[in-house]
């Protein structure tokens, strides 16, 4: 299930994974506490894959010449043509353009796993934490990977003259934004009583046996 789509923006650049977010993946898998960490781990890295490609990845092509062209969350369109990089389309860029797209990963998800630990009987307490560390590393990435094309892009050609543009303040913004959801998601989960999960696991058995002590009485009744 995807929590949100986005046009389709068919790219060919690639940019390379960032070895520190490839190390956290692995720790994270190393350090997996519950069943449906790798569906989110799957589901999440998804997400984030698709942002990048759609919203991110197109502003590499401001500088040839060609029309660069996507969307805002709210669907507003933002076009460049023949212009550089610095000045408006860098404000833009920076300006919380991107974080209204992580925001919805984000609830989508954490929502999604208060929802699958409820269906699954798998402990928030556990998997939320998970979840927190995979969007963590899901919004490093994406800022990473703009931070990339804002130096290809300043350096026109000499990317490695050009410093590379800080994220630290982007990243605090957004961990602080999925730090307040768990928390709160946290403090409201209950998790089923034994009683609850019980008869979730025997409803049938429970059924049945109501079935029959019904038909008995009927044929008591009827004799």
């Amino acid at each position: 299930m995807k929590c949100f789509g986005f046009t389709t923006f068919i790219v060919t650049h690639k940019f390379t994974e960032t070895p520190a977010t490839s190390d956290l993946s692995v720790s994270r898998l190393n350090e997996m506490t519950t069943p449906l960490y790798p569906t989110f781990q799957k589901r999440i890295s998804d997400s984030f894959d698709q942002l990048i490609k759609n919203q991110v990845t197109p502003w590499v092509f401001l500088n040839t010449g060609k029309p660069m062209r996507v969307k805002t969350h709210d669907n507003r369109p933002i076009s460049y043509e023949g212009v550089g990089f610095e000045g408006s389309p860098e404000q833009v860029f920076w300006s919380r353009y991107i974080d209204p797209f992580m925001e919805e990963i984000c609830i989508c998800e954490i929502n999604d796993a208060i929802k699958m630990s409820t269906e699954r009987n798998v402990d928030a307490k556990l998997l939320l934490p998970e979840v927190e560390g995979l969007l963590l590393s899901g919004v490093t990435r994406t800022f990473h990977e703009m931070s990339q094309i804002d130096q290809r892009l300043k350096g026109k050609g000499f990317p490695e003259k050009v410093h590379a543009h800080p994220i630290e303040n982007e990243v605090q913004i957004m961990k602080n934004f999925i730090e307040v959801r768990i928390k709160s998601e946290l403090d409201m989960w209950q998790p089923k009583s034994k009683f609850e999960s019980w008869y979730e696991r025997n409803k049938f058995i429970i059924w049945a046996m109501g079935t029959i002590v019904a038909l008995i009485g009927l044929c008591a009744r009827f004799r």
